[in-house]
């Protein structure tokens, strides 16, 4: 970044099983409320957000322009623009670092930017039903497994690949499992003391109007505001800013909200659905491996999940300017590729290209936040860059939490400033892999 961009504020609904509290809200609903809550956090009027990036890896059947709804459901402006993104599970992390880029730019001087995902509202799909079967049987495909997690050119899942993979790095399922066993019990710890609680905002999942959450007031659709660029008052601009629109075809929020209000009844959904508190390293042991003679099992990897994450980024001129508080500093982004089996490589490629970017040496930075798409992938990365793998992580990572493939870098990100603002500042990395053996890391300091 050549400017400084800050983090203004951030907030994530808790994560869902597969089928379990958020299952009845569209990743686009999750999605705006995590925006929603956001910039009423960072104490903005919702008119000065200019742009929204969202990560979304499933977004079969998600509809038109995801980022754009789930703008609209958190009741920013018509004139707000829209991104809607898919880099696999650093989905949520690569929006973040793209809405930086934009301010930097100059283009923008407020954007949020996160992910989100229903994994349980994926839909099964027919492939070839488009023109027809012509004989035998049809199949319907799972595309929340065909789209996020099967190896497009192995053919194999995500899991069975890492099985492989650990073989080959002799990776042994103990080092697993006493990972994931630290991730659970940490997680479980940070949710009873109160520690996630700056990151989370509850959510109130009403239990007979499906797909609605219950709130004290439904908000607004802020008002249109014409961009700063658009040529001021000339009459070219009149003439193009000045449409008045048809009430036929305006979205009319009383339709299209997800929100409802009045004596409904719900459930309240305030902690992270997947963290087992009551976990042993005995009871891990007795799990299955996915994938025979494998070392992955349902105890070492994450869940399927729902979820969402966003963050409110500005320029740190504009944040002194008008007097909101920085919560932290993105100071740079890097990425890597390798094969695309190995994703237990590439977090801890794209950190260290990370560090050399900016001169920095492991030692330096005070909080490592590594997505645990499995706990192989997690413990390898502190150990490939010298880290002691108990020191990463400190809350917990994806496998207590859960994994929504397009929410978790955004969630990561986010983690990574509260856990430095609570020590007193610092430098810390969020780094994460994707499908397509690629990684992603964010260097991010707190004063």
């Amino acid at each position: 970044m050549q400017s400084k961009i800050v983090f203004l504020a951030t907030a994530r609904t808790p994560f869902g099983r597969l089928g379990g509290a958020l299952a009845s809200l569209p990743a686009t609903v999750l999605g705006g409320e995590a925006i929603r809550a956001a910039v009423k956090r960072s104490k903005l009027d919702p008119g000065e957000v200019e742009h929204v990036i969202m990560g979304q890896v499933l977004q079969g059947g998600a509809g038109q322009a995801p980022a754009r709804q789930a703008a609209y459901n958190a009741g920013l402006a018509k004139t707000i623009t829209f991104e809607t993104i898919n880099k696999v599970c650093a989905s949520g992390m690569i929006a973040i670092v793209h809405g930086a880029r934009l301010i930097d730019d100059g283009e923008a001087s407020v954007v949020v930017a996160g992910g989100m995902e229903s994994m349980s509202n994926a839909p099964y799909a027919a492939l070839s039903a488009r023109f027809g079967y012509r004989f035998g049987d049809g199949v319907l495909v799972d595309l929340m497994n065909y789209d996020a997690l099967v190896d497009p050119w192995s053919r194999m899942t995500m899991a069975q690949a890492q099985s492989k993979v650990n073989a080959d790095l002799k990776i042994t399922r103990e080092v697993q499992d006493e990972f994931a066993f630290n991730s659970h019990a940490r997680a479980a710890k940070a949710t009873a003391d109160g520690t996630l609680s700056g990151e989370i905002v509850a959510l109130k999942v009403a239990t007979k109007a499906k797909g609605k959450l219950v709130v004290d007031e439904i908000p607004a659709q802020t008002r249109a505001r014409v961009p700063v660029h658009a040529g001021g008052n000339g009459a070219t601009a009149s003439r193009i800013w000045g449409h008045e629109s048809t009430d036929e075809l305006v979205p009319n929020p009383k339709r299209f909200t997800p929100y409802v209000t009045g004596d409904v009844p719900f459930t309240l959904v305030d902690k992270d659905e997947p963290i087992r508190g009551d976990s042993s390293l005995e009871s891990m042991a007795k799990l299955q491996p996915l994938d025979k003679d494998g070392t992955v099992t349902a105890g070492n990897a994450p869940g399927v999940n729902d979820g969402a994450a966003a963050v409110v980024l500005a320029s740190d001129e504009y944040a002194r300017r008008n007097g909101y508080e920085a919560l932290g500093q993105i100071v740079g982004h890097a990425a890597a590729a390798w094969d695309p089996a190995y994703l237990a490589l590439t977090p801890a490629m794209a950190a260290q290209k990370l560090l050399d970017k900016h001169n920095l040496k492991p030692i330096d930075i005070a909080i490592w936040e590594v997505n645990e798409a499995f706990a192989a992938v997690a413990w390898s990365t502190a150990n490939l860059l010298g880290l002691d793998p108990k020191s990463i992580n400190l809350q917990g990572g994806a496998v207590a939490f859960g994994h929504p493939v397009g929410a978790s870098g955004a969630r990561i990100t986010a983690s990574v400033i509260h856990q430095l603002r609570r020590r007193g500042g610092g430098y810390g990395i969020a780094a994460i892999c994707s499908g397509g053996g690629q990684g992603d890391a964010v260097l991010i300091k707190v004063d």
